[in-house]
């Protein structure tokens, strides 16, 4: 997987039991041919979800498995704690 790092609006539920936000849905720019367009993506499977530090921000990274277009495709999203702000982080 490649890192992109790119920020994304995102769509979340949080859990019951201890409030982790969970990726629903999301958007990114210039998914598509054209670079102002936004391409909406739907979170099909979290294989798995990982807290980590990054240079000193709490973060949570979701490994996640969804179609794209007419592939499927992973790529893992990343919630930064202290910033309250999401990023897909590789493709």
């Amino acid at each position: 997987m490649k890192i992109v790092a790119k920020p994304i609006k995102t769509l979340a539920v949080f859990q019951y039991d201890d409030g982790t936000p969970m990726p629903y849905k999301f958007k990114i720019k210039g998914g598509g041919s054209d670079p102002e367009e936004e391409t909406t993506v739907t979170v099909g499977n979290i294989l798995r979800c990982d807290r980590t530090r990054i240079a000193g921000k709490e973060s949570i990274v979701y490994h996640c498995q969804s179609f794209i277009g007419d592939m499927e495709k992973r790529y893992e999203l990343k919630y930064i704690i202290p910033e309250c702000r999401w990023v897909l982080y590789k493709m």
